[in-house]
């Protein structure tokens, strides 16, 4: 964990019955180590991020925490526990959404922590990310045969790009969204299922999955949920296992292999 040593004093006072206001001992603040974890993550996924953070008081107060945009400075999300402990580890779930439930925007981030009505000082720093990596674990490729726009019997052209990996391991939804289909195409795509990005226009098919999805139509899931398997279902039959993924933008097809590539991180 990186250890912060910055202190702070915040001067704070009690009113009386008699409604005058009677000054307080100066609350002294020193935030001493900390973390975010993990460091990178997509919005609205499985795994929250955590705010991890243990600091030194001369008294429990409520604590102010702070989610920084770098570069433009913006505050977009702000969380203020109620009053806690001096010397404890104390810990607040970042989900990658605002106070609104919207998903807030790729980039780096920093967490800022402090007493109540007193300064904040830098905990650690995060970078949210649009999409993760299909594939769970280790992958490649099945070279031309499995690139998008290669040639297929009958005249026709790979409507998507071919990701190997052995066979069972696990796929999961590459942003937060909802399930348009999940269904088996014996003859071609095999068990497969369709889901919509939240917040974009994209969708994305996963196809020649091991066994039918547990997911349903209209369902929502998170970044990271699972979806299935890889497998070799429909006329995967004989090849490699691999997943089969297509991306499309308002019904337009689009090269996934620039995509999925800037999905490693």
């Amino acid at each position: 964990m990186a250890v912060v040593l910055f202190g702070a004093s915040v001067a704070t006072a009690v009113v009386t019955e008699a409604g005058a206001v009677t000054p307080t001992t100066p609350l002294k603040f020193k935030l001493e180590r900390g973390t975010v974890s993990p460091k990178q993550a997509v919005p609205g996924s499985v795994k929250s991020q955590r705010i991890i953070f243990r600091f030194r008081a001369s008294r429990a107060t409520p604590v102010a925490i702070r989610v920084i945009k770098l570069g433009s400075g913006r505050t977009v999300r702000r969380f203020a526990p109620r009053k806690i402990r001096p010397g404890r580890w104390h810990r607040v779930n970042f989900n990658g959404l605002d106070r609104k439930g919207r998903l807030v925007g790729t980039g780096k981030y920093q967490v800022r922590v402090g007493p109540v009505g007193g300064p904040l000082q830098k905990l650690s720093r995060l970078r949210l990310h649009g999409h993760r990596f299909p594939v769970v674990g280790p992958h490649g490729s099945r070279g031309a045969v499995g690139m998008f726009g290669a040639g297929r019997n009958g005249g026709r052209t790979h409507e998507g790009l071919d990701i190997t990996a052995d066979c069972g391991r696990p796929l999961v939804a590459v942003r937060s969204g909802r399930i348009l289909e999940a269904a088996s195409d014996p003859a071609l795509k095999g068990n497969y299922v369709v889901m919509k990005g939240r917040s974009e226009r994209r969708t994305y098919l996963y196809a020649h999955l091991k066994r039918p999805s547990n997911v349903r139509e209209g369902q929502r899931v998170r970044a990271g949920h699972r979806l299935g398997s890889v497998g070799q279902t429909g006329n995967a039959a004989g090849t490699p296992c691999h997943l089969h993924f297509e991306v499309r933008s308002r019904g337009r097809l689009l090269n996934p292999e620039p995509l999925v590539s800037s999905w490693v991180w």
